[in-house]
């Protein structure tokens, strides 16, 4: 396994994420797709590429930095190996995004979506534009810079601006900070009339263009925007003594470790790229110069379009099938008759949050536990446990602090649930909490049961409504038992065993090897199916090839990083793994072994990563219900053979358009009509 690479079927992660995140930008060229929703795509893609570098480019640097020589066992690349082929693959990304941007921005402009340059302002709406943009002038700030060591400290992925100033013999630079409450965009008073094209202006257009002026007697040379994402592996204060005080460290170490990535929005000149790179010590091949440096007016701009923009130009609004309509009778007694699936964003998020409100309220209900990795900004969820405390209920919530970029914002929400009285824990010292439990603790008759919801996606409404995730509240006692002992275990950071439900660190990964296992013993007659986010894992790569290599039928819905290649003669030649990039973020995990009476399903939170299976707690959460099964086996299906958002993954790692038949089956789409007509 050591060397993997050497039989030809894996690739290499990093790469792997890059041809994902071009698949992303594919979207922005297709013409199927709502053309504001195009433009979104490219902010989704910029988005997704300044995580990448935080967190993957970030570690293989620090890698690099210090000494580390290994290789990667799915593509035999060193940390160095690995940064020059991202390196090489970046601008390439960026012309094409360029590319795509160019293309959109003008069709906007002819479909009344109107982006004007500052120099197709007259001077009445320059001026407008100016008075506008000087409202905010208190959270300005320039500052003068003659040496390249004099820059500041800048905050990772916010955009600045720079002049290069002459006079005379005389140079230097001014760094412009437009402060964080400058709004993104200025509509011009006509674009608001109904009927008339929506005219705006980007504010930090506005800016660039303002700044020229500021620097009499010296003359601007040149003035850029700019960006630079810094790297986000870093390592806490070792002399913290709680992992909440570990976390807060990091937090503010991201905020001053080196910058891995320089984004500008023009050409430089050699004086202007020297200094830039001097001062944030970087390379050439980390400097990048794009469209925009920014899109992060594109949200705003979606908020201020006028109805019939909106429908002309973006996705159909939908709104999800509510569940609820067809209970006659409050969630905690209709789930101890029959186990409620959910599949979001299909189905409304509300039967979780009305079995959470019911439980604050029922007299029968003891305690509530909980599993929290992120959560939405204003949380319906925390009002219903905050007002389970205030009912005089046990509250018991399990709040992971290393959530990826959402550090700070549950280092706030620990501390706001714990002073409200509910006993707040935290994720393990070694070990993160990724899995997605809720558990309603019922008195019944002096005995103890237990309505337990898992999910394969985080508690936050917002993204409850764009990712697609399963839900189960199943008033099964026999995963009842088991999430109670995993809560009981989990607060006193130790793993049990657990009859039905599958953890990691220690018996998942194992469990899924044997199951594999077993689908390989049958050969032609075995199936496997699979649906995660991402396939990184070495030894469940091996052990797939090793089922293909059997004659077991594999196949994968795979959304992100995928390092097992399908196709390979005498390797893979039995797998086949397609990829779906829509409307809607595919993040629901399941694991389906067999078929007919052997079939075994889980839902999960965790994908196929070395991370998921013996790095984090996770959980896997098997099906019972014949029904719930097949409506789970039909939505990954559907995803399985769409031909319109749907691609192949090939052998050499880059993705294909399918062959299409006489009817094309665009799944999201297709779940979202038929969510419409329940």
């Amino acid at each position: 396994m050591a060397n993997l690479y050497e039989e030809g079927f894996t690739q290499n992660r990093e790469i792997s994420w890059l041809r994902y995140n071009e698949r992303v930008l594919e979207e922005a060229f297709d013409e199927t797709v709502p053309l504001f929703e195009r433009l979104n795509f490219i902010s989704i893609f910029c988005s997704n590429l300044e995580e990448f570098f935080q967190v993957r480019v970030g570690s293989l640097i620090t890698d690099e930095e210090d000494g580390d020589d290994s290789i990667d066992s799915r593509s035999g690349m060193s940390a160095a190996e690995q940064l020059d082929a991202i390196y090489k693959m970046i601008p390439e990304l960026y012309a094409k995004m360029d590319q795509a941007y160019n293309v959109i921005d003008a069709s906007l402009r002819d479909a009344g979506v109107v982006r004007l340059n500052v120099m197709e302002l007259s001077e009445e709406e320059l001026g407008k534009a100016l008075s506008f943009c000087l409202q905010y002038k208190d959270g300005f700030s320039v500052r003068m810079l003659k040496q390249a060591d004099e820059m500041p400290i800048l905050t990772s992925n916010k955009q600045y601006f720079i002049s290069r100033l002459v006079n005379d013999n005389d140079c230097r630079y001014a760094l412009f900070d437009a402060g964080r409450e400058l709004p993104s965009i200025y509509v011009l008073d006509d674009g608001l009339l109904p009927g008339s094209k929506l005219r705006y202006v980007v504010c930090s257009d506005v800016i660039k263009a303002l700044i020229p002026q500021m620097h009499k007697p010296f003359t601007s040379a040149e003035t850029v925007a700019f960006s630079i994402t810094r790297n986000g592996d870093v390592e806490a204060d070792e002399d913290a003594e709680t992992l909440l005080e570990e976390m807060k460290s990091i937090v503010e170490q991201r905020e001053i470790s080196p910058a891995d990535k320089l984004c500008c929005d023009s050409k430089l000149s050699s004086d202007m790229r020297d200094f830039l790179l001097e001062a944030f010590g970087l390379e050439e091949d980390q400097l990048y110069s794009v469209v925009r440096a920014s899109f992060r007016y594109v949200g705003d701009l979606k908020d201020v379009l006028p109805p019939e923009h909106k429908e002309r130009l973006c996705y159909m609004p939908f709104v999800p099938f509510n569940q609820l309509s067809l209970m006659n009778k409050p969630v905690m007694e209709y789930v101890k008759e029959k186990d409620l699936l959910s599949a979001y964003p299909f189905d409304s998020m509300d039967p979780l949050l009305e079995l959470l409100k019911e439980a604050s309220e029922s007299d029968k209900v003891k305690e509530i536990r909980m599993t929290i990795y992120r959560l939405s900004s204003n949380p319906v969820i925390v009002d219903h446990l905050l007002n389970a405390v205030n009912n005089g209920k046990k509250v018991k919530i399990l709040i992971e602090l290393r959530a990826r970029n959402d550090e700070a914002k549950n280092i706030d929400w620990a501390q706001k649930l714990s002073d409200a009285g509910c006993k707040v824990y935290y994720g393990d010292d070694e070990y993160k909490v990724h899995s997605k439990l809720c558990q309603v603790v019922i008195d019944e008759r002096d005995e103890k049961k237990f309505i337990s919801q898992i999910s394969t996606g985080n508690y936050n409404e917002k993204s409850a409504k764009s990712y697609t995730d399963f839900s189960l509240i199943t008033y099964d006692q026999r995963i009842g038992k088991d999430i109670n002992e995993f809560f009981e275990d989990v607060f006193k950071h130790k793993e049990g065993k657990y009859d039905h439900i599958l953890t990691s660190p220690k018996t998942m990964h194992q469990t899924v090897i044997n199951l594999i296992r077993r689908e390989a013993k049958k050969g032609s007659k075995g199936r496997i199916f699979i649906k995660v986010n991402a396939v990184t894992d070495s030894k469940l790569i091996e052990e797939l090839m090793e089922a293909s290599c059997a004659g077991c039928k594999v196949r994968m819905i795979v959304r992100g990083i995928c390092c097992i290649l399908p196709g390979v003669e005498f390797c893979t030649e039995n797998i086949e793994i397609v990829n779906l990039v829509g409307r809607l973020l595919e993040h629901s995990r399941v694991y389906i072994f067999g078929e007919g009476d052997d079939e075994m399903m889980y839902i999960s939170s965790a994908d196929f990563m070395t991370r998921n299976m013996l790095r984090r707690v996770e959980v896997a959460c098997p099906i019972y219900n014949s029904e719930l099964r097949e409506r789970i086996r039909a939505i990954l299906y559907l995803n399985f053979i769409d031909d319109v958002k749907g691609r192949r993954l090939r052998r050499d790692g880059c993705y294909e358009i399918k062959e299409s038949g006489q009817t094309k089956t665009d799944s999201q789409n297709l779940l979202i009509k038929q969510s419409q007509l329940v």
